[in-house]
C-alpha cells in the first residue's frame, strides 16, 4: 500500500439504499474535489457540510453533500472528503471514475483503517475492532467490539506492559549496581508482580475460550431418536414447514439447519438425523454425522418423547451424550399427550444438574420457555468476563505472553540473575507491544488489514 497518494472508495453499500457515501483521503484531496464542486471549499476550516453539484465538463453528475475533514480531525488523520450522493449505482461509479481519472487510487481493503493506525488515530486492537463490529452476529458482540474500539482491551494490555516496564527498569538498574552488592528489588517482589501479570493473562485467555457465544453464530443441535419431534420443534422455531414431519423413523436422513435470532444472538438450529442402533444403510452416513455434531455443537437440546417409556435407542443416545458431556438442555416433548411419569423421573436421574423443559411442539406449548432457557445458557458462557478476547491474533499473543511470563517466573524463583531476567522482560514487553502495534512489521499489518472490507 502507498500511503502518500489520494485514495477513494464507497463506504456504504452501493445498491439498495437511498444514499451512497464515498470517501477520499490524502494530501491535496480538498483542492482536488474543489475543482469539480459548485461550492468553494478550499478555505473551509473543516467539520462542515456543503450542499451543491458535482460537475464534469459543465455537466452535472449529481446533487451532493460534501463533508470536509481537516487533518488531524478525521478518521484517517489526513485531509478527508466524504461525498453523499443519490443511491444509484451508475452515479456512484461515475463519481469514482471522475476522481480515478484525476490520479486517485481505489483504496485497498482496510486501507482507511491502516492509515488511521499509521497516523496514530487508533491502535491495532482498535483497528481490528472496526472489522469485528461489521462482522458481529449478536448485540453482545457489537457491544464487546465497541468496548475494544473505545480502548478497554488496549488499556488493560498497556497497564500490564507498564507494570513490566517498571519491573524491567529496576532489574536493569540492579545490573548497574551489581558490583556494589546493592539489592534494588527483592526477588520475592518480582515473583509477586509476575504472578499478578500471569493471572490477568490467564483471565484474558479464558475469555477467548468462552467468546464463541459472543462473536460467532451459536450452534444448537436438536438430538434424539427418530420420531421424538425434532423436526416439529425445528418448524415451530422457524414458524414454517422447513423440515418434513413424518411418523416414519428415518424421514430426516441428514442434518438440516436454519439460522434464527434468539435474544439478539444468531443461532444455528441443526435438526440431526435420528440416531438409531439398527439404522438402514441409506441412513448410516447421516447418523454418523449426527454423532459428530454432538461434539461440535455449543448447546444440545436432547429431545425425548414424554408420552412413552425410555427404550434402548434412548439409552444409546444418553450414553453418547455423557461421553461428550456438552452443554445440555433436556426437552420433553408431546405434553399434549399424557406424560409417562417414569420417563420424566429417569431423565432426571440421568441428568440431575441439567435444566428440563416440557413442551408440545404441535401445540407450541412452552416454546417461549425453551427459547429463554437457550438464551440463558448462551449468556452464561461469557458474562463473567469484563474484557472478552475474540480475535485469534490476540489469543495467540496471549498464549505466547503466558509462556514468557511462566519462564520469567521460573528464572526469578531460581535467582538466575538480573541479566537473564532483563532478557525475559524485554521479550514479554515486546509481545504485549504487538497487541496495540507498538511492535509490528509490514507483513503483520498487511495480513491484518487485507481481511477488512473495501471502504474501511
Amino acid at each position: 500500500m502507498d500511503n502518500s497518494d489520494i485514495i477513494i472508495a464507497p463506504i456504504s453499500a452501493t445498491q439498495g439504499g437511498s444514499v451512497n457515501l464515498i470517501r477520499l483521503s490524502g494530501n491535496g484531496v480538498i483542492e482536488l474535489v474543489n475543482d469539480f464542486f459548485s461550492r468553494e471549499i478550499i478555505s473551509s476550516e473543516g467539520g462542515r457540510f456543503y450542499y451543491g453539484q458535482l460537475n464534469k465538463k459543465n455537466e452535472t453528475i449529481d446533487d451532493v453533500i460534501v463533508y470536509v475533514f481537516r487533518t488531524p480531525h478525521s478518521y484517517t488523520g489526513e485531509d478527508v472528503i466524504e461525498i453523499s450522493c443519490h443511491g444509484n449505482f451508475f452515479i456512484t461509479e461515475e463519481i469514482i471514475s471522475l476522481f480515478l481519472d484525476r490520479g486517485c487510487r481505489l483504496a485497498e481493503p482496510g486501507e482507511f483503517s491502516k492509515r488511521a493506525f499509521l497516523n496514530s488515530k487508533i491502535d491495532l486492537i482498535q483497528a481490528e475492532a472496526v472489522a469485528d463490529i461489521i462482522a458481529s452476529r449478536s448485540r453482545r458482540a457489537v457491544k464487546n467490539s465497541l468496548k475494544q474500539l473505545h480502548g478497554s482491551l488496549s488499556v488493560k494490555i498497556n497497564e500490564l506492559k507498564k507494570e513490566l516496564i517498571n519491573l524491567a527498569s529496576l532489574v536493569e538498574l540492579e545490573i548497574d549496581f551489581s558490583e556494589e552488592d546493592i539489592e534494588i528489588i527483592p526477588y520475592d517482589k518480582i515473583v509477586l508482580q509476575l504472578q499478578k501479570v500471569l493471572d490477568e493473562v490467564e483471565k484474558l485467555i479464558d475469555s477467548y475460550e468462552s467468546s464463541k457465544s459472543v462473536s460467532d453464530l451459536v450452534q444448537v443441535l436438536l438430538l434424539g431418536k427418530p420420531n421424538v419431534g425434532k423436526s416439529s420443534i425445528m418448524n415451530t422455531f422457524i414458524n414454517r414447514e422447513r423440515v418434513i414431519v413424518s411418523s416414519t423413523p428415518g424421514t430426516t436422513r441428514d442434518h438440516i439447519h436454519e439460522d434464527i435470532i434468539i435474544d439478539d444472538t444468531f443461532v444455528r438450529l441443526i435438526d440431526s438425523a435420528g440416531i438409531r442402533d439398527k439404522a438402514e444403510s441409506i441412513e448410516k452416513e447421516g447418523v454418523s454425522r449426527a454423532k459428530g455434531l454432538v461434539g461440535e455443537s455449543d448447546l444440545v437440546l436432547f429431545i425425548f418423547d414424554g408420552s412413552r417409556p425410555l427404550d434402548e435407542e434412548d439409552i444409546t443416545i444418553i450414553n453418547l451424550v455423557k461421553n461428550f458431556n456438552p452443554d445440555l438442555i433436556t426437552v420433553v416433548n408431546k405434553t399434549d399427550i399424557k406424560l409417562h411419569k417414569e420417563t420424566i423421573s429417569r431423565i432426571q436421574d440421568y441428568f440431575p444438574d441439567t435444566p428440563m423443559v416440557k413442551i408440545s411442539a404441535t401445540r407450541k406449548t412452552n416454546i417461549d420457555i425453551l427459547k429463554k432457557e437457550i438464551a440463558r445458557k448462551i449468556n452464561t458462557l461469557s458474562d463473567q468476563h469484563t474484557n472478552i478476547v475474540t480475535n485469534i491474533r490476540h489469543y495467540n499473543l496471549l498464549k505466547k505472553a503466558r509462556e514468557q511470563t511462566e519462564h520469567a517466573l521460573k528464572s526469578t524463583k531460581a535467582k538466575t540473575g538480573p541479566e537473564f531476567l532483563s532478557i525475559d522482560f524485554r521479550s514479554l514487553i515486546d509481545t504485549l507491544g504487538a497487541f496495540t502495534g507498538a511492535v509490528t512489521t509490514d507483513e503483520i499489518l498487511n495480513n491484518i488489514f487485507s481481511k477488512f472490507c473495501i471502504g474501511k
